[in-house]
């Protein structure tokens, strides 16, 4: 880390298996000084996707989270056709261990939602797969590469308490 600064970069191949998150320990034992997000950048890692044009996200698309979980970045599937928006599939838009989603897909581009704001006060989890023609998850489609640039900030010692125990409840 520098200047409080502190950046992740890596990518998934296809090997990846979707229901084993990546780890990254940024707990520093001090409840006072804990990471934020600032930004997160995502790319095929391959020449790109082949797929026809098509108005719902495909099989060749990527799905990408970032959580303080392991539990947390685990997609999870429903029983929506294939025919619907798939990142319902995994996407938990209120679950509060995910703190960032991500979607590489031909025919939309590249779409990043973040909480800037979200206190991380343990580790980071980071995960990335597909989904499978019959609307399951499965490994990536494409190769993908991404760069998550992250700051260190003071804080309350409880307000990270709160955080870490806003979370550890929702894997009970």
């Amino acid at each position: 880390m520098r200047k409080g600064l502190h950046t992740i970069r890596s990518g998934f191949t296809a090997t990846q298996n979707p229901m084993a998150p990546r780890r990254y320990s940024l707990d520093n034992g001090d409840f006072e000084k804990n990471m934020k997000i600032r930004s997160v950048e995502l790319m095929y890692a391959t020449t790109g996707p082949s797929g026809g044009n098509q108005d719902r996200v495909d099989a060749s698309a990527v799905l990408f989270t970032i959580a303080t979980s392991e539990t947390g970045a685990i997609p999870t599937t429903s029983s929506a056709s294939p025919d619907e928006y798939n990142t319902q599939l995994s996407h938990r838009f209120s679950d509060s261990r995910q703190i960032c989603w991500g979607l590489l897909e031909e025919n939309v581009g590249t779409q990043i939602i973040l909480d800037p704001d979200h206190i991380i006060p343990g580790d980071l989890y980071v995960n990335a797969w597909s989904i499978s023609s019959g609307g399951g998850v499965t490994t990536l489609a494409n190769a993908i590469g991404f760069v998550i640039k992250m700051e260190q900030v003071k804080s309350s010692g409880n307000e990270a308490l709160l955080y870490q125990v806003k979370e550890t409840d929702l894997d009970v």
